[in-house]
């Protein structure tokens, strides 16, 4: 089932997994709209790796592979006009330039990895109501917008990932995004997928391509909805706190300065 009226409020995975990270930094980013001030490195060469990833997967789907030859020359004119661009932050000088040789290597990775295969659906953009078919919970106040990176022949939802380290299974089994995507295939065809693989392009010295297999089952459906409801309730109860243990997620946050200002602003108080 998909809804065609696009005037409705929606939510997506990624409003739901920062509103669980942080939910003041999803006020500064989806209420207040404030932009990032500047672009993580990591940001900027995932969008180039899935741009090409995303050609890889049309051409096999179209029965009309291409090279993994054109697969990284198209890599490496993103990467360029990319880095052209002013605003994104470097770790290093060399950064740019280390990115830029690893990500030839895995788009020719990935290009032996799936060279067998052939998508019927890449980037399949979804609008859904918000209901749980196993508990009758419906949510009528938004849909739930998303986008598969691509269904393979044998039903299998495939998610394309680059990361900095190789996956944990348990990681992958209990991964909030994987569920929304399980649920939305059910939703969109009427039948379970025949499973989930997470093709991770990871860029360690020396990089590789590792394929974590996972599987969902309707509970973690009805949790995933019933999750979404009591978000959506703090959302609209303008619960907006920041995260009160910090860590990881604090320290790369692109809000850190406007979080500094609430922060000592309560604290003159």
């Amino acid at each position: 089932m998909r809804i065609e009226n696009e005037e409705r409020p929606h939510f997506s995975v990624s409003q739901l997994v920062c509103y669980l990270q942080c939910p003041l930094q999803y006020y500064y980013q989806y209420v207040k709209g404030l932009a990032w001030k500047t672009t993580p490195s990591a940001v900027a060469f995932g969008a180039c790796i899935h741009n090409t990833v995303e050609k890889v997967n049309r051409g096999l789907m179209e029965g009309k592979p291409i090279s993994s030859t054109d697969a990284t020359s198209k890599f490496i004119n993103d990467w360029t006009e990319n880095i052209q661009t002013d605003g994104i932050s470097w770790k290093t000088p060399e950064e740019s330039a280390d990115m830029l040789v690893k990500g030839q290597e895995l788009i020719e990775l990935y290009c032996d990895e799936v060279k067998a295969s052939r998508p019927t659906e890449v980037e399949l953009q979804f609008r859904l109501p918000i209901i749980d078919p196993s508990t009758g919970l419906f949510i009528d106040s938004r849909d739930l917008v998303g986008k598969l990176d691509a269904i393979f022949d044998d039903d299998t939802v495939v998610e394309i990932k680059t990361t900095y380290r190789s996956p944990a299974q348990q990681e992958t089994d209990i991964n909030l995004q994987l569920t929304l995507y399980s649920w939305a295939y059910r939703m969109l065809y009427g039948k379970p997928e025949k499973g989930i693989k997470v093709v991770n392009l990871v860029k360690t010295k020396e990089p590789k391509v590792i394929t974590v297999e996972t599987r969902r089952v309707e509970r973690e459906h009805s949790w995933l909805i019933a999750t979404i409801a009591q978000v959506l309730r703090g959302i609209d109860l303008k619960l907006f706190y920041p995260n009160p243990i910090g860590g990881f997620g604090c320290f790369n946050c692109q809000y850190q300065a406007y979080c500094k200002e609430e922060r000592d602003a309560h604290n003159d108080v």
